[in-house]
């Protein structure tokens, strides 16, 4: 095989995916597109990871660049839907008195933000969630957040992409070995099934950026692999109907780690309760983190801690049989914040990685973002944080 494209996007998860959607909305229909991902299409993290849309309120720039993704989740629904989107809204959960004092700091959040968020006691929270223990002190409810299956959501985008532009090529099982240079520009990638002449390549390989990158000489970025241990119960047997996390996940989920993220240092991991009503009444019970490289063994040890803390606030897992338990891979930036933009020392080369826990939640607005500054358009939200070159020396 040798072709020429116009642009190549390396990684066939959710934000690669996301990036050719609006790659195909921006540009001409003329412009030719193609994906490659060495496995079948959201074969990876996309595949065994939560899909929880996840508005984060803690920051100006971390709310709007969620909010703003989350909005366009519901967009990508009403234009191209197929892939189970609930908006369920989310409840932060109290452990005991303690913990509802972080309610107030977290609602305050959410206003200042020019948002709402709603307390619940006891009685409104049993009324909302008559399955969750009752003993809860009480709860903050945020309307926003949402969930989706994001190996259909991949799906969906690839379609919404080909319905706008016919020249958008997927090419699953097509691993990428190489480059070839022209100075210091790309001049095509090699693949092992030929070469695609290009001069604009878009890593989106999540875990697999920094390995990516180095076949263009390019140094480690500062991507490492997150383990997450998951849990998912038969259908029709979720004790709960909204989606539930403890009010502590934010804070343990997506501050920056203060452990060793090459993994050395042994990590000895963590979880907080993160559970999601799934379409056919099965429920996910999330949510560990480790940094232990790439491996995908499950910790028995974080997972059972994780089922047990899960049951705490809905006792009727204790009963749900769970049918199956995995690992997912999260890319952690070192900075915790994602990388979307160009690579300045390789001219050609942009980067869309490094999300850790909220590739789902984001992936909408990475991929508009992406393709906006492609397009040579004002981003929707300022990208200077984000912008790769922070790391390039």
């Amino acid at each position: 095989m040798s072709e020429t494209a116009d642009i190549v996007v390396v990684g066939g998860g959710i934000i690669g995916c996301s990036v050719v959607y609006h790659l195909a909305q921006l540009f001409e229909p003329s412009v030719r597109i193609v994906l490659c991902d060495r496995g079948p299409i959201a074969g990876a993290t996309s595949g065994s990871c939560m899909g929880h849309l996840m508005v984060t309120p803690d920051d100006p720039q971390a709310y709007a660049l969620t909010r703003t993704s989350v909005d366009l989740w519901r967009e990508l629904h009403d234009r191209v839907a197929g892939f189970d989107y609930n908006p369920t809204g989310a409840l932060y959960l109290a452990d005991d008195e303690a913990d509802v004092e972080l309610f107030d700091v977290l609602r305050q959040q959410f206003v200042d933000r020019g948002d709402s968020a709603d307390l619940l006691d006891p009685k409104q929270l049993r009324e909302l969630e008559p399955g969750l223990a009752e003993d809860l002190p009480g709860a903050l409810f945020y309307p926003g957040d949402g969930v989706v299956l994001p190996m259909l959501a991949c799906g969906a985008m690839l379609r919404g992409a080909r319905q706008r532009n016919p020249n958008v090529i997927v090419r699953p099982h097509c691993a990428v070995t190489g480059f070839e240079r022209d100075g210091d520009r790309i001049a095509s990638v090699v693949t092992e099934r030929g070469s695609i002449a290009t001069t604009t390549v878009v890593n989106t390989c999540g875990v697999w950026a920094p390995m990516l990158a180095e076949l263009l000489g390019v140094q480690r970025l500062p991507i490492h692999p997150r383990a997450g241990n998951l849990a998912i119960t038969g259908h029709h047997v979720s004790p709960i109907r909204t989606q539930l996390l403890e009010v502590g996940y934010v804070r343990f989920a997506h501050a920056r780690t203060e452990v060793d993220p090459t993994g050395a240092s042994g990590d000895p991991g963590g979880h907080a309760v993160n559970m999601q009503p799934q379409t056919n009444g099965g429920c996910l019970i999330g949510s560990t983190r480790q940094f232990c490289g790439m491996q995908k063994q499950v910790n028995r040890e974080l997972l059972w801690r994780s089922l047990a803390r899960a049951e705490r606030y809905a006792p009727g897992i204790a009963v749900a049989p769970i049918v199956r338990t995995w690992v997912g891979l999260r890319p952690y930036s070192e900075d915790n914040r994602p990388l979307i933009g160009p690579w300045p020392d390789i001219p050609g080369l942009w980067i869309a990685a490094g999300h850790e826990g909220l590739g789902i939640s984001m992936a909408p607005v990475t991929g508009l973002l992406l393709a906006q500054q492609l397009a040579g358009e004002a981003p929707t939200v300022d990208v200077t944080p984000y912008l790769p070159g922070r790391f390039a020396r």
